[in-house]
């Protein structure tokens, strides 16, 4: 028994897990470089669409919302696949997907086709992709996690920056349809990186097989910290055993004897654990501010090249660019902020809500090329604060509901992308301006800050007015 259990439990130095955490931090990078990038520079083939297609800009804007909505709304999904599979297995399966649908969606005809296999398809791998991505990162990085958070989603940035500037030259050189294929062929790098995604129980080798028999499963018992065998169990076992380790292995056993449909039909019925989390206020004061924040956020990515054009400014794929660079530069720059300073990532993510939205409503004002590249500039880099907000639900809800509510917050983004760039294209199909539409937008984003700032006021009513709203910030 002794040897058998040796064959598959090694317990590596702690090092040598620090060591592959960046690693895993830099093909988080990647994967989400490669997802958002293609989705994020969007509007450079709005504007092939419009021509293309005929159609107006609110109907045409459903292939984009409906991409990066997919994306987001699939975080319940992928919180119950995650219960079924692991991080790696997820994230290779994603890219084939992904590149598929891309490839697929260079044969488009029409909107509709392109709603389904770019939108629904595509922005559905690329979500559950993104979701495992984000775990990953938490099971590695605890101190130094809204520095690995911001580092791990500034690839949204930089996906969009770069292929702000690769969907232009693809567009030029090969039409819509061949940056689509060419795009989807990147999108294989994502596998790549997601084979390199180990957990750290497989770095570790010490979570037990699966494939033991139940026998051998109850043969070792961990009893605070001391090892105690029954008659079956050799005694020259050195090695301890968790019995939390042990519990995982039995309960990942049983997993694997049900279909993965049934996996995510239990996981997604409301667990003791969920009903708990929705009759909190702190979840619905987080969730309500994302979904306002999110009816905003992704619209620049959609209209802002048409806005330009219509001002008569051509660099529209160059304002992408600024936006997905300093979306990059502003993600890493608030988790360092906030790691090195140790400031409360909830009060700084506050105060660039406020800033976000002020930068927003002044952006009817940007007419010039210079103007609009500022108002880009500011709105990627204060946007990129939305990397705290991938630290926060831990801090807020709890370690141990963290995947359930981020992937429930996740679901919110989405709802809010999906509305947010048609309603901003009919309204701009009616006025043939998009002034009004952007002052709507900033509105939301002063909203979102504002929901947060009741978030205090849940605290004393928590502790009982022991503890006054100034010193709840702390």
């Amino acid at each position: 028994m002794a040897r058998q259990l040796q064959r598959y439990i090694v317990r590596p130095s702690e090092a040598e897990r620090l060591k592959y955490r960046w690693v895993v931090l830099g093909c988080s990078f990647v994967i989400r470089m490669l997802v958002f990038g293609s989705l994020f520079s969007v509007g450079v083939l709005y504007i092939q669409w419009l021509n293309d297609f005929g159609s107006g800009r609110g109907e045409t804007a459903w292939i984009g919302s409906i991409a990066a909505g997919t994306t987001l709304l699939m975080g319940p999904v992928g919180s119950a696949l995650l219960d079924r599979f692991n991080c790696r297995q997820i994230i290779v399966a994603s890219g084939v997907v992904l590149a598929t649908a891309l490839v697929i969606s260079s044969f488009a005809t029409g909107i509709p086709f392109l709603c389904v296999s770019f939108g629904v398809v595509a922005g559905g791998a690329g979500g559950v992709a993104n979701l495992a991505a984000v775990v990953s990162l938490s099971q590695y990085f605890d101190k130094q996690r809204p520095l690995a958070m911001g580092v791990g989603s500034s690839g949204v940035g930089v996906g969009a920056f770069l292929f702000g500037f690769l969907q232009n030259i693809f567009v030029e050189e090969y039409t819509w349809k061949g940056s689509l294929l060419l795009i989807g062929g990147l999108q294989l790098n994502v596998i790549i990186c997601g084979l390199l995604m180990l957990e750290p129980e497989q770095l570790r080798h010490y979570d037990v097989i699966w494939n033991w028999r139940s026998h051998d499963l109850n043969t070792v018992h961990n009893v605070n910290g001391s090892t105690i065998c029954n008659e079956n169990c050799d005694t020259e076992i050195l090695e301890v055993i968790p019995r939390k380790e042990l519990e995982l292995a039995q309960e990942k056993r049983n997993d694997r004897r049900r279909s993965t449909i049934q996996v995510i039909r239990a996981k997604m019925k409301l667990s003791e654990k969920t009903k708990t989390l929705l009759r909190d206020p702190t979840f619905w004061i987080l969730f309500f501010s994302d979904f306002l924040s999110w009816l905003t956020q992704f619209v620049p990515y959609v209209h802002l090249p048409e806005r330009a054009l219509m001002l008569g400014v051509h660099e529209g794929a160059f304002l992408i660019s600024m936006l997905g660079v300093s979306n990059a530069v502003g993600k890493s720059v608030f988790g360092i902020i906030c790691t090195v300073f140790d400031l409360s990532t909830f009060n700084v993510f506050v105060a660039a809500q406020i800033l976000f939205g002020i930068s927003t409503l002044l952006s009817p004002l940007c007419t010039q090329l210079w103007s609009l590249s500022l108002f880009a500039i500011s709105f990627g880099f204060l946007s990129g604060s939305y990397g705290l907000m991938m630290v926060i639900p831990s801090k807020l809800l709890g370690e141990e509901t963290f995947t359930l509510a981020y992937g429930l917050m996740l679901a919110g983004e989405g709802l809010g992308v999906y509305l947010g760039p048609p309603i901003v294209g009919w309204m701009s199909d009616v006025s043939n301006s998009y002034d009004t539409s952007f002052y709507i937008a900033g509105t939301c984003l002063l909203l979102a800050a504002v929901v947060l700032l009741l978030q205090p006021i849940v605290v004393c009513v928590r502790r009982r007015k022991k503890v006054s709203i100034r010193n709840a910030w702390l």
